[in-house]
């Protein structure tokens, strides 16, 4: 299904993108991943109410979780198989994110009157550097390979 993503077989374009530091493409497709559920955000407000703030944002997270997991497993960390455990973790890590921006969003617009969409906008920027942190190190960390293992791989 993913053989774009294959390291056996990438066209040029896909050998170009894996040649950019993780960081980076983490960078890009985070704030594409951020501008999309910032999108959602917007229309779901504009759907139901700028009060219902709090229910739109939950509203905007649940609808892009999922392709927001496929691009960071695919297109950032390049992890294979592990998709249930990977998911169940990234779940794990979008609930520290989604508290972590309802409470920048209760203090913003709830507690300091910001405008809600320029309080959103703020949220963001400081859950993608927490989103980073938690993806490497938690949801798509990677096994440790022992010395013992890297000198038997020559064999394969």
């Amino acid at each position: 299904m993913f053989s774009f993503f294959q390291k056996k077989r990438r066209s040029k374009i896909a050998e170009n993108w894996f040649a950019l530091d993780e960081k980076v493409r983490f960078l890009v497709t985070g704030l594409f991943n951020m501008a999309v559920r910032y999108t959602v955000f917007v229309l779901v407000t504009l759907w139901l109410t700028p009060a219902r703030y709090q229910v739109n944002l939950l509203l905007s997270w649940m609808l892009s979780s999922v392709p927001a997991f496929l691009i960071y497993k695919y297109l950032v960390f390049e992890t294979a198989g592990n998709h249930l455990k990977e998911y169940l973790k990234s779940v794990l890590t979008w609930v520290v994110s989604y508290v972590l921006n309802a409470v920048i969003l209760e203090i913003l617009a709830g507690r300091l009157m910001w405008n809600v969409y320029l309080a959103q906008a703020v949220a963001v920027i400081v859950i993608t550097v927490n989103n980073y942190l938690l993806f490497k190190h938690f949801a798509f960390k990677r096994k440790k390979v022992s010395v013992w293992e890297k000198w038997l791989s020559i064999f394969k």
